[in-house]
């Protein structure tokens, strides 16, 4: 088993940081949702969707976000002032996850993509800089106090967050083996003139391409 890593070398001058997640596949019971709550006096998990915000420099998840990730969540996104991580993951095989770690690098500035696993499930993180004039501030306002969704809604769950949402859709895609997204993030971030590292070219399809034209065009270069 991997242990999920720590990202170093994203510092802000900026004392807040904030989190979005979202359980795509399964809904979270009473149980879960309490083990959840307890991080934090301020969280107010629903079955689905949980913020974490902290205003002080040093605090943060207790544990670190990938615990949630690997336990509850199946995306996630971090903005620390200019310095977004964007999490997805998912049950898969260990041939898959020997693919996608095909797509793993440490770019400009520590933006990138790194692949973790914890048995056999996948964590496919992105490190990047979002251009949030391409988005402005078309982000749904979260209520806390939400209605619960029950626990037999179908996978696939759709959220109001429009960057939940592309999310979403682009952990689909990875699911299915189309790693056009990821490719899209070294094509940002990645150190064209490094002829000894290599990453895996995609097949390109029309099929979704729409969603991976909107994440790039999401990514902002350093």
């Amino acid at each position: 088993m991997r242990i999920i890593s720590v990202k170093k070398g994203f510092t802000s001058d900026h004392s807040s940081t904030s989190y979005e997640f979202l359980a795509v596949d399964k809904a979270l019971g009473k149980q879960e949702r309490a083990e959840v709550a307890s991080l934090s006096r301020r969280a107010a998990p629903t079955s689905r969707r949980v913020s974490f915000v902290y205003h002080v420099d040093g605090y943060d998840i207790p544990g670190g976000w990938g615990t949630l990730m690997e336990k509850y969540y199946d995306v996630m996104y971090r903005e620390d002032y200019d310095w977004w991580t964007l999490s997805i993951a998912f049950n898969t095989t260990q041939e898959q996850i020997f693919e996608l770690e095909g797509y793993e690098f440490d770019g400009v500035n520590d933006l990138g993509v790194s692949i973790d696993r914890v048995g056999n499930r996948a964590i496919v993180s992105i490190y990047c800089r979002i251009d949030m004039s391409y988005y402005g501030n078309d982000y749904d306002e979260y209520d806390e106090y939400d209605d619960e969704e029950e626990e037999s809604e179908e996978a696939g769950f759709i959220a109001e967050d429009k960057l939940l949402n592309l999310l979403v859709q682009i952990r689909q895609q990875i699911i299915k083996k189309d790693y056009r997204a990821l490719y899209a993030v070294w094509e940002k971030y990645g150190y064209k003139d490094d002829d000894e590292f290599e990453i895996p070219v995609p097949n390109d399809k029309k099929s979704g391409k729409e969603i991976v034209n909107e994440f790039s065009r999401m990514l902002e270069e350093d």
